[in-house]
């Protein structure tokens, strides 16, 4: 088998962290009990050493960080997530980035009177998808209230991407975690496509089921997919993927690490992944278009050149 062509990979699933970024994270007002916010608190050392390790780091220094990981692990670009909520912050990491660096932007409560407006900046931005978390925000998918949302990611051609399942979020309610949530939203809005991320973080038999009579769903595998732990049974990732294929089809599934930071570039997790999805047998072209071609069509990115029907997979 051949190895990978440089640059041709996308990673659909990135988080940008920057110390201002964490700053705000800390000063949110979660609106829990004071005792639980204690509780965190407690638990938050973590977050303090990675805000000052972050303290006086230039976007251009992380924008310079992430192409030496991407070109160490042959990867073209990514797509990036703030921490947080950033959306400024995140187009300046884009303009620094020279075309390998894309971006899902975010909306601190999708509920809130405002959130609609700030999608619709989002073009103006440079920001290509919407991120959403309900089980941090603490929304249902398909609550109309969010509808506005929706309707602002129509009106500017905007995939949305949801964190379902569990979370290492330490605010979080697994009450909205089920993305059977998203039903009605997928099939009141067919022409804003909607991706979950994680594979539904152990919400699995959920996600397939929302393949069914659906075209706008599509899924993506990042992260270490731990979930499987906690899951009855505790599939194998070639399980778990065989079924995605089965259900989604090879063109509704993106790859992604869930890497945070440039210097812990996740190559482990691709290099897993590309020998799990070869395992399954499929095309050459399936393959691409797993590991970069959907991403790039979800967000209007044009096709390297040259590179229709080679293996993105290594290793054999």
């Amino acid at each position: 088998m051949s190895s990978p062509t440089p640059h041709r990979i996308v990673d659909s699933h990135l988080h940008l962290v920057t110390a201002g970024m964490l700053h705000r994270l800390r000063e949110r007002r979660w609106g829990i009990r004071a005792k639980a916010l204690e509780a965190l608190a407690r638990g938050g050392g973590r977050l303090a050493q990675a805000t000052r390790a972050l303290e006086g780091v230039s976007l251009a220094d992380l924008a310079r960080r992430w192409t030496v990981a991407f070109d160490r692990a042959g990867v073209e670009g990514g797509f990036f997530i703030a921490v947080g909520e950033g959306n400024e912050e995140l187009a300046e990491f884009l303009r620094l980035g020279a075309g390998r660096f894309q971006a899902w932007g975010s909306v601190v409560d999708p509920l809130a009177p405002e959130a609609p407006a700030i999608v619709r900046r989002f073009r103006g931005w440079g920001l290509g998808g919407l991120k959403l978390y309900p089980p941090v925000q603490r929304f249902s998918a398909s609550d109309r209230a969010v509808y506005p949302v929706y309707e602002a990611a129509a009106e500017q051609g905007l995939p949305v991407l949801f964190h379902f399942g569990i979370t290492v979020a330490p605010i979080y309610d697994l009450r909205y975690a089920d993305p059977l949530h998203l039903s009605a939203a997928s099939r009141d809005f067919p022409e804003v496509t909607f991706a979950i991320a994680h594979c539904g973080a152990g919400f699995l038999r959920e996600t397939l089921f929302l393949a069914y009579h659906t075209e706008n769903v599509w899924v993506d595998t990042s992260g270490t997919n731990n979930w499987r732990d906690y899951t009855p049974g505790a599939p194998s990732l070639e399980a778990v993927f065989r079924d995605l294929v089965r259900t989604y089809g090879p063109r509704r599934i993106m790859f992604g690490t869930d890497s945070g930071t440039p210097e812990e570039y996740r190559t482990a997790i691709l290099r897993d992944q590309q020998q799990t999805f070869r395992r399954l047998d499929l095309s050459p072209d399936d393959e691409t278009a797993i590991f970069g071609g959907n991403a790039r069509r979800l967000f209007g990115l044009p096709e390297p050149s040259g590179t229709r029907g080679q293996r993105t997979i290594s290793g054999a």
